[in-house]
């Protein structure tokens, strides 16, 4: 969204040496640095062979919106730009629609050995999602977008939340059915997976802007906000870390409390310590462990991970 904005102030060399920096610099941290560290000791606790491996993690995304960019900055060089109002958000709903289908002819008609075809995780995403998105927000951009956003109508703005919620509560049931069980929930997981993704990112996108402008768009921005708008990106580099530690973490309370933890050597999965007899391998953890390692990780990684980006953003190398 703010491409075309950066483009226009700094010009072509500067913007692209700015996004080099920021964002391949991002990329080679983590997958030069943190992320085969991340693997060491995540490997030495579950006594996996210890090597360093050049290892992308999240940051696979960050390395594609660099070439996204880049790609982009090109273009505008002799590309006119496109002049168009926002469409209702009720005609955005069905471009969504659009893309599901398109997402799911990628997902069934692609060979599995072209998905991640030049590091791209999935290219059904990247012609579902991705592209289609970053053109829509350099688009938005040229054509200030964000003010429609912010003035939608009452009724659509709740229209979009209803949406959303609902499909949060298909989202949890479907996952959740397929790690403990549900009664009653029968959810077909692979027509679901197919189409999902884009119709639900359009209403999701739209509801975000919406609601983080009416409810954390303060002028001036309190100091809790501003320091997390300040924070995110690095906060998405670094997650990985902060979250494995926790787990490690509670594995040891499990060890210590005298639960027996088994880690497989075929699928890097966590196990209990009791083998099923009818195939000899190890049990999945009870239910009740999963679901308190789920909120133990998911808290504490919160309460830490923020406030690390915000002071690891004040070291002179960042």
């Amino acid at each position: 969204y703010f491409c075309p904005k950066s483009m226009g102030r700094k010009g072509f060399r500067r913007f692209v040496e700015d996004k080099l920096v920021r964002l391949g610099g991002g990329f080679l941290l983590y997958s030069l640095l943190l992320g085969p560290i991340m693997n060491l000791y995540c490997f030495a606790y579950s006594g996996y062979p210890i090597t360093y491996r050049f290892y992308t993690g999240p940051t696979w995304f960050i390395l594609w919106l660099l070439n996204f960019t880049m790609i982009y900055a090109v273009i505008a060089q002799f590309a006119a730009p496109v002049k168009m109002n926002m469409p209702h958000p009720v005609i955005l709903l069905l471009f969504g629609a659009f893309l599901s289908a398109a997402f799911y002819g990628v997902s069934v008609g692609v060979p599995p050995e072209w998905m991640s075809f030049g590091n791209m995780v999935q290219w059904r995403y990247g012609i579902g999602l991705y592209i289609p998105f970053f053109t829509a927000g350099i688009v938005a951009g040229r054509n200030d977008w964000m003010k429609s956003v912010e003035e939608m109508e009452t009724w659509c703005v709740w229209m979009l939340r209803t949406i959303v919620v609902g499909f949060w509560i298909l989202m949890f049931l479907e996952a959740g059915s397929g790690i403990i069980p549900i009664p009653g929930v029968n959810i077909d997981a692979g027509v679901l997976e197919n189409l999902l993704p884009p119709i639900y990112a359009v209403p999701m996108t739209l509801t975000l802007i919406q609601f983080f402008h009416q409810y954390f768009n303060g002028t001036p921005p309190s100091k809790i906000a501003k320091s997390a708008g300040a924070a995110a990106y690095t906060v998405y580099i670094i997650h990985p870390l902060i979250y494995n530690v926790w787990i490690i973490a509670f594995i040891a309370i499990l060890k210590s409390a005298g639960v027996t933890i088994v880690f497989s050597q075929k699928t890097m999965l966590l196990f209990g310590g009791t083998i099923n007899p009818a195939t000899g391998e190890p049990t999945m953890l009870p239910d009740g462990y999963i679901w308190a390692g789920w909120l133990w990780t998911l808290i504490l990684t919160q309460l830490t991970v923020w406030p690390l980006a915000h002071y690891m953003r004040q070291l002179p190398v960042l």
